[in-house]
C-alpha cells in the first residue's frame, strides 16, 4: 500500500439539511439518539485547492493569514469536521442543526459528542474576536 495515498469512501451524503447515510449503515446509528449532539466529518467536493495566505472570511481588511490558522474549506484535503446538534433520528437518516456545508456534501464518517471532545479553556487571536463582531450569523462566529 502506498503510504502517500488513502481511500475514503462515503458514508452518506448531506440531503436538504439532514445527514442521509447509506442504508447499509443504518443498523451502526442505533443508539446515536442518547446523544444530544455529534461530530460529523465531509469531504468537502466543492473546495479548491487553496492558497497559502488569504484574507479571513474574504474581508480584505484583515491581514492575510495562513490557510491553515482558518475555518476555510479549501484546504490539500478537504476534510471538513463540525460538532451537530442532533434533533432527531429515523433509520439511515439524522436530522441536524447547525450544518455548513452544501447539498450533496460526501459524509465520511458522524461520531457522537461527549464530554471528552470539550476544550475546556481555549484562546483566539485578535482577528477572530473583530471577526465574530462582523458576523451576522451565530452559527458562523468562532466563539469569542
Amino acid at each position: 500500500m502506498n503510504k502517500d495515498l488513502m481511500t475514503l469512501k462515503p458514508i452518506g451524503y448531506v440531503r436538504e439539511g439532514k445527514i442521509v447515510l447509506n442504508p447499509k449503515w443504518a443498523k451502526g446509528l442505533k443508539g446515536i439518539e442518547g446523544f444530544s449532539h455529534i461530530l460529523a466529518l465531509f469531504w468537502m467536493d466543492r473546495a479548491h485547492k487553496p492558497d497559502m495566505l488569504i484574507q479571513p472570511k474574504s474581508r480584505m481588511k484583515f491581514p492575510a493569514i495562513g490557510f491553515l490558522a482558518t475555518r476555510t474549506a479549501h484546504r490539500p484535503n478537504p476534510i471538513g469536521f463540525t460538532v451537530l446538534k442532533l434533533l432527531k433520528h429515523k433509520g439511515n437518516t439524522l436530522w441536524v442543526k447547525g450544518l455548513d456545508v452544501w447539498d450533496g456534501t460526501p459524509v465520511l464518517d458522524v461520531k457522537p459528542y461527549t464530554k471528552r471532545e470539550e476544550a475546556k479553556s481555549y484562546r483566539i487571536p485578535p482577528w477572530v474576536k473583530k471577526l465574530d463582531k462582523l458576523e451576522t450569523d451565530p452559527l458562523r462566529r468562532y466563539g469569542s
